[in-house]
């Protein structure tokens, strides 16, 4: 099998296989730390690393430089990053998305303090997916990936950005039980493509620069933000709208047109992305999750889960203690 990963120090190759073209590796690390690293390439230039470790202990983990943009879905757990040698070093915390440039030649490392579970997702694009197979150019796109677009970052660059219930539950489908699956590489890459999706469309949305749509998208930014901060509370239509300064019909509509999905649809997907964490974290029961999210009989939530990941929150938790 050809190596078209960039691996991380301090882990043993388990197994590898193959689903046509998708080449996929799982490692699990040396020392004492519990989990894998499963790394999956979709075609030259895209991979996704997807992480489930339990460090045990303080590890360091270094990656060698590629021509490669990571974009860093951090689900659970905190680390720093940085390279090696430099005194300074960029905290990875949960629930965030991070972009990391690295210049040719340079490696990045990566600190675990002990008793850190970690679960993320890493998208890793090079320059010729991104400009031949995707057809993006330099001048099109902003921030980090306009940089890394137009030519060889010059030097180590790290942005964090919040992440959002969508991105979150993409990322949750990708860290899934997959054991079995004929069609894992399939699954796989059509989730890789849409998170990636997920992040593009967003910051385009947020580089716009016209007055009166910037205006408008910010606020729509801010009932995300306001939804994803209070999923446990009772959210109406018609409560949203007066809070932010919009009629029912306007919110729906425009919350519609920059999320790509209606507003209670993402409401419903986020409270379940995050009922998911509390069922494979095991602190509560399976009722006291149901009214996390909203739901007023377990029996309906149970429902509404195995619709959205396939699996009751049962087959879930029991997933999460074999994984760990």
């Amino acid at each position: 099998m050809d190596m078209p990963f960039s691996l991380p120090s301090a882990y043993a190759l388990e197994s590898a296989r193959s689903w046509g073209r998708t080449q996929g590796l799982t490692l699990t690390p040396i020392g004492r730390a519990r989990g894998r690293r499963e790394f999956l390439c979709f075609r030259p230039g895209f991979y996704v690393a997807l992480g489930h470790v339990d460090h045990a202990e303080p590890s360091r983990e270094v990656y060698r430089s590629g021509d490669f943009i990571k974009l860093h879905f951090r689900l659970e757990g905190e680390s720093f990053v940085g390279q090696p040698g430099a005194p300074a070093a960029q905290t990875v915390s949960a629930m965030s998305v991070s972009t990391l440039l690295q210049p040719p030649g340079l490696a990045k490392e990566e600190f675990f303090a002990s008793e850190v579970r970690e679960r993320s997702v890493t998208l890793c694009c090079s320059r010729s997916f991104l400009t031949q197979e995707l057809g993006l150019s330099g001048e099109a796109l902003s921030g980090p990936f306009g940089t890394f677009v137009r030519g060889e970052p010059q030097r180590f660059e790290f942005m964090r950005f919040p992440l959002d219930a969508v991105q979150h539950g993409i990322s949750l489908a990708l860290l899934g039980d997959s054991q079995g699956d004929a069609f894992r590489g399939l699954y796989a890459e059509s989730k890789a493509f849409e998170l990636l999706h997920t992040f593009l469309t967003r910051r385009f949305d947020d580089a716009a620069t016209d007055s009166t749509g910037g205006r408008a998208r910010e606020r729509l930014a801010t009932v995300r933000r306001y939804i994803d901060a209070n999923l446990h509370e009772p959210l109406e239509m018609r409560q949203l709208a007066r809070r932010f300064g919009f009629s029912e019909s306007h919110l729906a509509r425009r919350f519609r047109e920059a999320f790509g999905l209606p507003l209670f649809e993402y409401v419903g997907q986020a409270r379940l992305a995050r009922a998911r964490t509390l069922v494979e974290s095991g602190r509560l029961s399976i009722s006291q999750i149901a009214a996390e999210a909203g739901y007023g009989h377990a029996a309906n939530f149970s429902t509404a889960f195995k619709r959205q990941f396939g699996m009751t929150p049962q087959g879930a938790r029991k997933a999460a203690r074999q994984a760990h």
